[in-house]
């Protein structure tokens, strides 16, 4: 038996994309650090991320941009989530199996923990009665972690994909009990089809409960890098939740190569307040998976060409990509634009003013943690939900679309930038800022491990 004082042996797993994978990262290379061993399976590009962290990298060799690639035009979350996730259980299953059983063959008599990305879907075929792996008599202790908003379908906040605004009126609650009954309906066809790859990996037990709930209930806990003021209050929220605050920011190393620009950023931040040479900073984002764009990108650098007193900076946020309009052509570029392939949001956002952002969750949270005001646009996945709630926590403008307008952008960024509500906007979000730091999420999540080893 092993002793309670020893450190488990980490198996985290995420499902291979960078967003999936960001956060497990940081907090893997955060227990190496603090004298732990992880083994962590996700995608073969992210191999080198995961080496610097000091855990041996396993691969998960599901090829989803390969299965993203054929996605219809008119292919909703649903289809996503029967393609993209359900169908990489095979996969990530066997992989997480053979890990397991390797990971007791070499520490024999230790703990071992599992760190689970709650989209890595490897885990489920165990939650439901799969044989265990080798070597175990009972499953280890798993620690979910979502990397998104909080999608529980719980009748006392809006369900979820829409983007309704958090009203809880009693009409509202009703109504939103009643859609809450009809997304299960929507939502039952996938549930049959994940229960039917289950079958074929020699589950013993049906899927109990909705989509999201089977998502979530996977583990002992699921955790959420975020603040609980940044989500909507429930009236009946699972124990198992836990709110520790955002990652910390992760600023360039010592070998960031840093673009040719990069001093006009630094020689404006130098310039005093008063200045009427100091200009604002934009920066713009389309994100890194839905990356049309005509949707927000473009649109942005165009309405604000003719600003003198702005410097947009815009990230393609694919390595090697350039800007072309939607006929192939190279986009123009204004005089106040500086673009480039790819960049860290942590290099970019302490200097910037307002965030343009497709509302991607892990964007919107680089957004939170270095205190700057947003505008988003996106409703594809879970971005209405996270445009939704920054608007109502007041440290955004929600433009409720995933084409956005010149005009539309414009009002946004001139509200975001106003003296009349600029102020109220960076007051909010230095706040959010301030308050997820204070959580300490790192150390937070040192303690659910004890908590669940008994350390």
């Amino acid at each position: 038996m092993a002793s309670t004082k020893s450190k488990p042996i980490v198996v985290a797993t995420a499902f291979p994309a960078a967003g999936h994978a960001a956060g497990l990262t940081k907090i893997s290379a955060y227990l190496v650090q603090n004298g732990y061993t992880v083994y962590f399976i996700t995608g073969s590009e992210l191999k080198p991320g995961i080496e610097k962290t000091g855990a041996q990298f396993i691969e998960n060799p599901w090829d989803w941009e390969k299965v993203h690639a054929s996605r219809p035009a008119d292919a909703d979350v649903m289809w996503d989530l029967r393609h993209l996730f359900a169908d990489s259980t095979h996969d990530s299953h066997r992989v997480l199996k053979d890990t397991l059983e390797r990971v007791r063959r070499e520490y024999p008599d230790r703990e071992v923990l599992l760190l689970h990305e709650s989209l890595s879907c490897s885990l489920s075929p165990f939650a439901y009665g799969a044989p265990l792996p080798e070597g175990y008599t009972s499953f280890p202790k798993v620690i979910n972690f979502h990397t998104s908003i909080n999608i529980t379908e719980d009748g006392s906040v809006p369900p979820f994909g829409p983007g309704i605004p958090y009203d809880p009126t009693p009409e509202n609650l009703a109504l939103w009990k009643q859609m809450a009954g009809g997304f299960k309906a929507v939502t039952g066809s996938v549930v049959t089809h994940w229960e039917g790859i289950h079958k074929t990996l020699g589950t013993t037990r049906p899927i109990t409960g909705g989509l999201f709930d089977f998502i979530f209930d996977l583990g002992d806990v699921t955790v959420f890098a975020a603040s609980p003021s940044l989500d909507y209050p429930m009236s009946n929220p699972s124990p198992r939740m836990r709110f520790i605050g955002g990652l910390p920011l992760q600023r360039p190393d010592a070998k960031f190569v840093y673009p040719t620009w990069w001093p006009t950023i630094t020689a404006n931040a130098a310039l005093p307040a008063g200045s009427p040479d100091k200009k604002k900073v934009v920066f713009v984002t389309q994100g890194t998976a839905h990356l049309d764009y005509d949707d927000l990108l473009l649109p942005t650098i165009k309405t604000l060409g003719d600003r003198s007193d702005l410097i947009v900076v815009a990230t393609l946020g694919v390595r090697g990509a350039t800007l072309k309009t939607s006929d192939g052509a190279p986009a123009p570029i204004p005089a106040n634009t500086l673009v480039i392939d790819y960049l860290a949001y942590d290099a970019l956002l302490p200097y910037a003013d307002v965030f343009v952002t497709n509302a991607g969750y892990g964007g919107f949270m680089h957004g939170i943690m270095n205190g700057v005001p947003m505008v988003l646009a996106g409703t594809v996945a879970d971005k209405a939900e996270v445009s939704a709630r920054a608007e109502w926590i007041g440290v955004g403008v929600n433009l409720r679309t995933q084409k956005a307008t010149e005009e539309a952008i414009r009002a946004a960024v001139e509200k975001v930038l106003s003296e009349e509500e600029g102020p109220k906007f960076k007051a909010k979000a230095l706040e959010l800022k301030k308050e997820n730091e204070d959580l300490d999420s790192l150390n937070a999540f040192e303690g659910i491990i004890a908590e669940l080893t008994g350390r």
